[in-house]
């Protein structure tokens, strides 16, 4: 589910006085598949994620820290990105939205349009895969 269609379904259901649990659900099964990612490098189903080129660790936090604060030294000179909404969002001229860092994700283009350094992986998810590692990113890694 989509998270302007998880907004749309809970600002009905607000409206309508119910069925909150189905917006719940919704939202606790994307951030546990976005955690699931993540974490592991696998969905919440336990499919590994794939990228163009061989990933040099196998998940997210890996690189990024269990907490994403990033600062591992890798390869050429690349230090890994801070993935908490402090280094996202607040610190930043334009910051990022889930449509942002779904392209940095995916195409390795950062929120000023340029390139990642090759280092991070461009990887390869399902849409709704894209769209739960973005959520939890954004929404989780304070």
């Amino acid at each position: 589910m989509k998270l302007y269609q998880i907004a749309t379904l809970v600002s009905m259901c607000l409206l309508l006085g119910g069925c909150g649990s189905a917006a719940s659900d919704a939202h606790a099964d994307a951030l546990a598949n976005g955690k699931a990612i993540f974490t592991t490098g696998r969905d919440s189903q336990g499919q590994m994620i794939a990228a163009q080129t061989p990933p040099l660790m196998p998940s997210c936090q890996a690189c990024h820290g269990a907490t994403g604060a990033g600062g591992l030294h890798l390869p050429g000179g690349a230090v890994s990105a801070d993935l908490r909404y402090s280094a996202l969002v607040s610190g930043q001229k334009h910051p990022y939205t889930m449509a942002l860092l779904e392209r940095a994700i995916s195409s390795g283009i950062d929120d000023d349009g340029d390139s990642l350094n090759p280092v991070m992986p461009r990887w390869q998810l399902s849409k709704q895969d894209l769209h739960d590692i973005a959520y939890y990113v954004l929404h989780e890694l304070k």
